[in-house]
């Protein structure tokens, strides 16, 4: 007990606790105490009580399950002639008689103290905006109380809050709980902001997410708040960007020189700060397009630095606002153009913070030489299911725990966490020690790892020590593999992240912790560890068997690899509920398992690639029509035609007898657009005539010569005149007129050139199309003249290789989601358009 009650003082002592006398007697409560906790009788906001008793019943809970006493709770005022040791949480009458006042407490800031046999824990509560609306969600609070009781309970009560909800809260037997008598510890979070997937209130305050704080945050971008295209591109079209003389609201990008469209920037500053907020982001539009206006161009005489322009627009209206309101912030974010530190100035005003979206060693070195007095704020990109790994494990705790280090070491004072908290059985250790690390970086990684694996696993902490430490030395090669161009498929990925040994290692580990566990806590842990594992088990199973069937392709080896498909395909089936996703589990309620993917996500592995062939093989249909893939390339004869070709329906005319060529899944998946072509040239021109089914809701604007045209409904044609596979043209066309986009492959030949065997966007064609909709479907006519292409007419005989393809994207979509891709000759290795090796033979008649 004596070394026990000598490490609670040190962690006091570091953590900032002060008057603790040492003639004051501690607070013992054993088995035998008795003990209430009340909470206030009245609160700043409706709503926030809820969360007060939450704290109660934590702090109870830890009570029964480490020394066994049945605490009541109780509103203050209500009983009276209690004699044992009361526990007070909240701004109650009974802390503000002692000399403490929780509502003046800033941020997630709180206090415990100790005042004879009486224990006070407390902070401000309240909206964070200081309204007085109900509240529901942590989000919409600061909780100075959750994170009084966490503290209380981590460090009095010994319990670990491991995974979001009650399974997750871990406590232990003990003989008697100690406080220290006359404390006053004023607990100071290192963040004013954390926040990102918000879970369970405790977790969340326990691993250094408690929310938003009183900062009102945009998601990045306050322009389209501060002056919405819908609102002002008829009324002020001088308020949007310029381009060859034309105002264009499209993307609601602004003209920043305009004095009224920078005033309207600074009204919305003044409306959120005024509105209870202390910070308020500021940060131009996603994806910024400059505006080319006169104005714009000598706007801070930084030429056609457009970065610097916006560092100077947004330092400018800081120093405003500094003037304006005294004591409130502004958070600048540095993002595209403004992505590395301005060049014009060394210093911002005193009320600024930097919103930083690349956080290296080498960016906060950068950052060395310019004055931020507020520090910096974050926006992390460690996990989340939009990654390469999708729906698996991406970093180790090791890189976390670095990371957590160098924003300490460097100011950073709030953080929102992209993604975070789908995968809390694989991921769990990992976001254990993230928080922790956060909170105290001091702490090593090796000791909070062997806490969680201690205090999450119990009986079956040696084998999961194990499982993890494999999990994470697999994880250590991340980085190194996204580095290495050849590796960049999920199914490249995967493989070289889990080798057989590695997956050996850890389904061994597992099923020896799973038939140790005897606790129920522990196997609801080991359950959700489980079915984590067996979803990444199930694509790594498909793909060492694919590798099989790649080196010796047949039929016995293609239904050994089928066998392992359905059984990946049921499993994801079995993870769903009737509305097709993820449902949470009841052992965990609070975690959000998978984040609550569509079947779509779970059979993609994420939202921002695919894991392609052969996992969105139709096995069945394959093995009737006896395909097996990739033993044969697809193959067209092109027929020569006497007549004009007439843009029509394409049956009848010179069409009426050239054979329908049909696109497929680009690994041979389901297409739900479809599109078919037919070939023809003359003694002039090469013909496609293409037919793709269009749902007429689509609506599409012209994007001009070599515009993003592949952001949009398109059909792509690459062109190998050659047919050496070494060199080819690629043209893409939209739905619309004027709306198209060319580049060359392998033209240069020069080693030394920057462009050799890349892409060269400047090669543009002497092609064209023509185009229509109608009834649901969208009629296309490519004609390309050979002197283009600076081959001569094809003989009979003369063979191209070449590709036809279509990506098809979702109505109402930003353009940045994965569109439904489908091509002639079908891509199984890479899931791309321009890999010359899955071109298709083209034979001239």
């Amino acid at each position: 007990m004596k070394k026990l009650l000598f490490l609670l003082g040190c962690a006091l002592l570091l953590a900032g606790c002060r008057n603790v006398p040492e003639t004051a007697s501690p607070i013992e409560l054993k088995k035998d105490s008795s003990v209430r906790i009340v909470i206030p009788a009245e609160h700043a906001t409706r709503g926030i009580e809820g969360f007060l008793r939450q704290c109660a019943g934590i702090v109870r809970r830890g009570l029964k399950e480490t020394v066994g006493i049945n605490a009541s709770i109780e509103v203050e005022g209500r009983k009276s002639g209690f004699s044992g040791t009361t526990i007070y949480l909240g701004n109650t009458q009974a802390i503000r008689r002692i000399g403490i006042f929780p509502a003046e407490f800033q941020n997630f800031d709180a206090v415990i103290a100790t005042r004879g046999n009486d224990i006070f824990i407390a902070g401000c509560d309240r909206h964070r905006f200081g309204k007085k609306v109900p509240v529901r969600h942590s989000s919409t609070c600061v909780l100075g109380t959750v994170t009084g009781t966490v503290r209380f309970t981590e460090t009095f009560l010994n319990g670990r809050f491991l995974i979001p909800g009650p399974n997750g809260l871990d406590f232990q037997a003990c003989k008697s709980v100690s406080v220290p008598g006359g404390l006053t510890w004023k607990i100071t979070p290192r963040l004013i902001m954390g926040s990102g997937r918000f879970s369970e209130v405790f977790y969340d305050y326990s691993n250094s997410s408690p929310g938003y704080g009183r900062i009102h945050l945009y998601g990045g971008h306050s322009y389209y708040n501060a002056v919405p295209a819908k609102k002002y591109a008829a009324t002020h079209p001088e308020y949007f960007t310029s381009r060859d003389g034309k105002r264009s609201p499209l993307g609601n990008h602004l003209c920043i020189s305009n004095p009224e469209v920078q005033e309207l920037i600074y009204k919305e500053m003044l409306s959120k700060l005024d509105g209870g907020a202390d910070a308020v982001e500021l940060g131009q539009t996603d994806g910024f397009n400059p505006c080319c206006c006169d104005q714009c161009k000598a706007y801070g005489g930084v030429g056609d630095d457009y970065g610097e322009k916006i560092w100077i627009l947004h330092r400018s209206l800081a120093e405003r606002l500094m003037k304006d309101r005294p004591g409130k912030k502004v958070i600048i974010i540095c993002y595209p153009p403004n992505s590395t530190p301005p060049k014009t100035f060394s210093a911002f005003p005193a009320n600024t913070m930097v919103e930083l979206c690349k956080y290296t060693d080498e960016v906060f070195a950068d950052w060395k030489k310019i004055e931020v007095p507020g520090g910096f704020l974050t926006y992390i990109y460690n996990w989340g299911n939009y990654h390469i790994t999708g729906f698996t494990p991406k970093r180790p705790p090791s890189f976390l725990a670095r990371q957590a280090r160098t924003f300490a070491a460097n100011g950073v004072k709030g953080i929102y966490r992209c993604g975070f908290g789908e995968l809390c059985g694989l991921e769990g250790p990992g976001y254990y020690v993230y928080g922790k690390t956060l909170e105290d970086p001091k702490r090593s990684c090796e000791s909070l790892l062997n806490e969680y694996y201690t205090r999450s696993f119990h009986e079956s902490a040696a084998p999961m020590r194990t499982f993890f430490n494999t999990l994470h030395h697999a994880l250590e090669l991340f980085p190194w593999i996204m580095d290495k161009a050849y590796l960049t498929s999920q199914r490249n990925v995967l493989s070289a992240l889990y080798p057989p040994d590695v997956m050996e290692t850890l389904e061994k580990n597992l099923v020896r912790a799973e038939k140790m566990a005897r606790q129920p806590k522990v196997k609801a842990r080991l359950l959700l560890v489980r079915k984590e594992f067996d979803y990444l088990k199930s694509i790594v199973d498909v793909i060492r068997m694919y590798q099989a069937y790649r080196t010796v392709p047949s039929w016995s080896t293609f239904d050994l690899l089928a066998q392992k498909i359905d059984a990946r395909n049921a499993l994801i089936d079995s993870m769903l509920d009737k509305n097709g996703r993820v449902p949470r589990l009841k052992e965990f309620p609070d975690v959000r398992f998978f984040d609550g993917a569509t079947r779509a996500h779970l059979a993609d592995n994420g939202r921002s690639s695919t894991l392609g062939a052969p996992f969105n093989w139709d096995t069945g249909l394959l093995k009737a029509k006896k395909i097996l893939p990739g033993t044969t390339s697809r193959k067209m004869t092109v027929r020569k035609i006497s007549g004009k070709p007439v843009f029509n329906d394409f049956t009848s005319g010179v069409w009426k007898n050239l054979k329908w060529e049909e696109l497929g899944g680009i690994q041979l998946g389901p297409i739900v657009e479809k599109t078919r072509f037919k070939a023809a040239y003359d003694n002039e021109n090469f013909y496609l005539a293409v037919v793709s089914d269009l749902d007429p809701k689509k609506k599409f604007l012209p994007l001009g010569q070599d515009g993003p045209c592949w952001r949009n409904d398109c059909i792509e044609i690459l062109i190998d005149p050659k047919g050496d596979r070494q060199s080819f043209y690629h043209m893409i066309y939209t739905p619309v007129a004027e709306s198209r986009f060319d580049e060359a492959y392998g033209l240069i030949t020069d080693p030394l050139h920057p462009l050799y065997q890349k892409t060269d966007a400047s090669w543009n064609g002497n092609w064209s199309y023509r185009c229509r909709r109608e009834g649901g479907k969208w009629y296309s006519l490519f004609t390309m003249p050979f002197k283009t292409l600076n081959v001569p007419a094809p003989r009979p005989g003369t063979s191209w290789t070449l590709n036809v393809g279509r990506e098809s994207r979702i109505i109402g979509g930003s353009g940045n989601e994965m569109p439904e891709l489908s091509l002639w000759s079908p891509n199984l290795e890479n899931a791309g358009f321009h890999d010359p090796e899955a071109f298709g033979e083209a034979v001239f008649e």
